[in-house]
């Protein structure tokens, strides 16, 4: 199968009709989350790990494998996202990320790529003519998930592993093909994925050793 825009909405078209409801589900999650960075609780960390793994491995396992037979590419898509997803479960056993959000400007532009992520980019599409259910949705849909992704680790208030950022930086880089093939809202994805890639790096090469991050 040759991938175009087209197909790739029809894809999108088709998913969200047979997956629904969890679209509601999916934001529920993303409410949750919000909630747990800006009200810390004893569980707040690994629930939020929780709720990214459960992102990655279901659009790893249910977006991207089914596509293995007939784009042969997506399994090796598959693979990347059931790895990340592993990766964030690991962190529901031994938070290895502290999850905060603050008034500095890492939490806004977290703040910021995660509303995008929600809205901005179902919105964006809808200008753009890619209208529900041929819609990029967070949680069910791969890349406003990494938008969402890059956006919660930016409202941390300790280092990011940066194993946690090599995937989803992967597929920042990736989506300029997706933006080839029409999808342009994943504009705010290439440049959400290396505008927070860079913030965290210069975050934590200034913070020292043992230390967490405090807001100004």
């Amino acid at each position: 199968m040759q991938l175009t825009g087209q197909v790739l909405l029809r894809q999108f078209g088709s998913f969200n009709t047979a997956i629904w409801p969890m679209q509601v589900v999916a934001y529920i999650l993303v409410v949750a989350a919000l909630v747990l960075i800006a009200i810390k609780t004893k569980y707040s960390d690994r629930v939020i790990a929780a709720i990214l793994a459960a992102f990655w491995l279901w659009n790893g396992v249910k977006f991207w494998l089914p596509a293995g037979p007939s784009f042969p590419p997506a399994w090796v898509f598959a693979a990347l996202w059931i790895i990340q997803g592993l990766a964030f479960l690991v962190g529901i056993v031994k938070p290895s990320v502290s999850y905060r959000v603050g008034s500095d400007a890492y939490s806004l532009v977290g703040i910021a790529l995660i509303v995008y992520a929600a809205i901005g980019y179902p919105l964006f599409g809808y200008i753009v003519g890619h209208i529900y259910p041929r819609a990029g949705i967070v949680g069910v849909i791969p890349c406003p998930t990494v938008i969402l992704t890059f956006g919660l680790l930016l409202c941390t208030d300790t280092k990011v592993p940066k194993s946690l950022l090599v995937i989803p930086l992967l597929w920042g880089l990736l989506s300029l093909a997706w933006i080839a093939l029409g999808i342009v809202e994943d504009i705010g994805l290439i440049v959400g994925a290396l505008l927070a890639t860079a913030m965290i790096m210069y975050r934590d090469r200034q913070m020292m050793p043992g230390t967490a991050f405090r807001a100004a």
